[in-house]
């Protein structure tokens, strides 16, 4: 298992970050523009009083080894469920592949610390667990460096979208 930590600071209040956490139109751009996924689709996402729920299902544009590129086969797929918590601010998301669920499992939390009126660290905490013998490392590995890379993108991403919409 590897554990990793990321953080972006953001020009935004809380508030606003929750809110363009899931925004449609924002993540739509970020993940088929920003990043360049091929397939980027909200299978459902629900507001209640204590919780946002959002499924997602997407294809990555990933850097991979050519054993894990073999492994996951050309038609890879992800879906994410993402749990935003009213009550503590806290953000809970899994990712489930479409080959191997049994074996790969990579999830994590992301909270916010505000760093003023209108300025955030977002924290985000990963996990990620290849069950795979032998070649277990080298999937967390690539995991881990892909989820870097891509989470570096957005946030370049978001930043540039908060700044282009005067977002406070």
């Amino acid at each position: 298992m590897r554990r990793f930590t990321l953080t972006h600071e953001f020009n935004v209040s809380v508030e606003t970050f929750w809110k363009l956490n899931f925004d449609r139109e924002m993540n739509e751009a970020m993940f088929r523009q920003g990043l360049g996924f091929p397939d980027y689709t909200v299978q459902e996402l629900r507001d209640t009083d204590t919780e946002v729920f959002r499924r997602t299902v997407s294809t990555p544009k990933m850097d991979l080894p050519a054993v894990v590129q073999k492994a996951l086969g050309s038609s890879f797929r992800f879906t994410e469920e993402t749990r935003f918590n009213k009550v503590t601010k806290a953000c809970t998301f899994k990712g489930i592949p479409s080959t191997m669920a049994d074996k790969l499992t990579t999830d994590g939390v992301m909270r916010v610390e505000s760093l003023g009126a209108s300025k955030i660290k977002r924290i985000i905490d990963f996990s990620v667990d290849a069950k795979i013998f032998a070649v277990g490392g080298i999937f967390e590995e690539t995991a881990e460096k892909n989820m870097r890379q891509s989470y570096d993108v957005s946030a370049r991403f978001m930043a540039k979208w908060i700044a282009d919409k005067g977002l406070k």
